[in-house]
């Protein structure tokens, strides 16, 4: 989403100059606070006085897996536990689905989704980010396991709302997700 972003902003209003972080919710939140960023996007944000907080996209979380080398589906041992925060966790571990003890915990998703590609295994990953490993055959939804929503918001200070460069951007947000 962000690539899509900045791809956007570039074509549509080149006279914006971006500062583009990815960083943790607390340390983005600070920077919104201290006005080094204007907008953040986040997953899961806690909700501040007087920021605006707009939801982008509901994403669903899909479990996939690859297929060991003899063809079989990887089994349960090679369950990568990717940390997509608390409302994640109180879902995943209230579903009937039980893994045992994941081999690896990751808390970035992109890393467990390259590490599965490369070594093996199954995990819950964005969909639109397994799509295109979907369609190529390295890996497969797990049919009849849970998912779960993962909706992203944009944050902003209210007091930007009426900054149309702030708008703008929002506006580039809302059509890349869409």
């Amino acid at each position: 989403m962000l690539l899509d972003w900045l791809i956007w902003m570039k074509e549509r209003k080149p006279e914006i100059a971006i500062h583009a972080n990815v960083g943790v919710p607390d340390q983005l939140l600070e920077q919104l606070r201290t006005g080094v960023l204007d907008i953040a996007v986040l997953y899961a944000p806690k909700l501040l006085p007087g920021f605006r907080v707009e939801l982008l996209v509901e994403e669903q979380l899909v479990l996939v897996r690859t297929r060991s080398r003899d063809g079989e589906p990887d089994g349960a041992e090679d369950y990568v536990y990717v940390d997509w925060g608390p409302l994640f966790a109180a879902q995943h571990d209230a579903s009937s689905n039980s893994f045992g003890e994941p081999g690896l915990f990751v808390g970035l998703g992109p890393l467990g989704l390259s590490y599965i590609l490369r070594a093996g295994g199954m995990g819950y990953f964005r969909r639109g980010a397994a799509a295109p490993h979907i369609a190529s055959g390295e890996l497969e939804i797990v049919d009849g396991a849970p998912e779960f929503t993962y909706p992203a918001y944009a944050v902003y200070p209210e007091s930007s709302e009426a900054r149309e460069d702030i708008q703008e951007a929002l506006r580039g947000l809302k059509e890349v997700v869409n």
